[in-house]
């Protein structure tokens, strides 16, 4: 009896080293996503305004929403800012860019 009890025990701790390698993947992947999610922000306003607005309309835990409230004021800044956009083409270089592909793109 003691054998499987041994088992069960040893299953467990394998279980549960798993689950905790598995939970720190899942973190690690949030971290790169949410990092490669504003520095788009940080060069396309469209996606910016869209940032805001989705993290104002999903975010809803206090906790969150405190943690978050210094990322939004930044966002929110860059947005207002007229010259914090470098590299996001006027409406003639995007209608441009449409009519006349780039032939190394690809």
């Amino acid at each position: 009896m003691t054998d499987i009890k041994q088992q069960i025990a040893q299953a467990e701790a394998k279980l549960a080293r798993l689950k905790e390698k598995d939970r720190k993947l899942e973190n690690g992947q949030k971290i790169v996503i949410g990092g490669a999610v504003l520095a788009e922000a940080k060069d396309n306003r469209e996606f910016a305004i869209q940032l805001v607005e989705l993290l104002q309309s999903r975010v809803t835990r206090k906790t969150d929403i405190d943690r978050l409230s210094s990322v939004i004021e930044r966002l929110n800044k860059q947005i207002k800012e007229n010259n914090s956009y470098p590299n996001q083409p006027t409406s003639e270089q995007a209608m441009y860019n449409e009519l006349m592909p780039n032939k190394y793109s690809d």
